[in-house]
């Protein structure tokens, strides 16, 4: 490992420092969303694509070439051939996932009845006053996704982008950080921290996306961990993206041609 930062008390506080950034990229960017740029109608997507950008390269400079290519030569040729193979089979999976679970909460969901009458008592003078205040407070500070955030409508180059930016820093800098551990004890657990962690950056779409995501992150990762090199990741996770927006221009199409007159 070769870190452009050769202090070794400080290179161990940056790394910790860049392992907690790279978990927390989805929540960073929400938070500089909601804050500064939702109101000039920014994406969150496009926002959460410079905060992977700047963690990857924080990552480059604590880990130096390591955050994204430890070797061998030959990865760099087998690893995207390796990714075009499996990205079919992870779609698969995905789409496999999302329908059985999707069947199933539909099965579990009550069914649909009168709504129930619900008696409230209003609060007045200073408790009034006081409960709007912390309703308005509560209000200005709770993020939940737009349509505009949850929508992929978006020019396939910034899907492909995002892809290789998350695997750039789930599978190159967080996998280059658990590689450079003693212990396989601890690698394992790093690894599958960060599998977790990229499987919850899809929270937002719902939990059935979470589950639906964890192929795609084990591929990635095996990926990596077999070539040494993040290659193989970027094209599994970019042709998968490019499947999702395929699929939802489809959507989008036909429903506009449903309700042409």
């Amino acid at each position: 490992m070769t870190s452009l930062i050769h202090i070794p008390e400080l290179r161990a506080a940056s790394a910790v420092a860049l392992a907690l950034c790279a978990l927390s990229s989805l929540a960073l960017a929400s938070h500089l969303h909601v804050r500064f740029l939702d109101r000039r109608g920014v994406h969150t997507l496009h926002v959460y694509a410079a905060v992977l950008a700047v963690v990857t390269g924080y990552g480059l400079l604590v880990l130096g070439p390591a955050a994204l290519y430890r070797g061998p030569v030959w990865g760099l040729a087998a690893g995207p051939l390796a990714g075009a193979v499996l990205a079919a089979p992870v779609a698969a999976a995905d789409t496999a996932i999302t329908r059985r679970l999707g069947r199933r909460a539909a099965r579990s969901a009550p069914p649909a009845g009168p709504p129930r009458a619900v008696r409230t008592t209003r609060a007045v003078g200073l408790a009034a006053r006081v409960a709007g205040a912390r309703t308005a407070g509560t209000t200005e500070r709770r993020w939940t996704p737009s349509h505009r955030d949850t929508d992929v409508a978006l020019p396939p180059g910034w899907l492909v982008a995002v892809g290789a930016l998350e695997e750039c820093v789930f599978r190159g800098v967080l996998t280059g950080e658990a590689m450079a551990l003693t212990g396989w004890a601890v690698r394992i657990a790093v690894l599958t921290l960060a599998t977790a962690a990229f499987a919850l950056s899809h929270l937002f779409f719902g939990w059935t996306q979470v589950a639906a995501k964890l192929p795609l992150a084990l591929a990635g990762l095996a990926l990596t961990l077999a070539t040494g090199d993040v290659l193989g990741a970027i094209t599994v996770h970019a042709l998968f993206n490019l499947r999702i927006w395929r699929y939802q221009n489809t959507v989008r199409s036909a429903g506009s041609r449903a309700v042409t007159p």
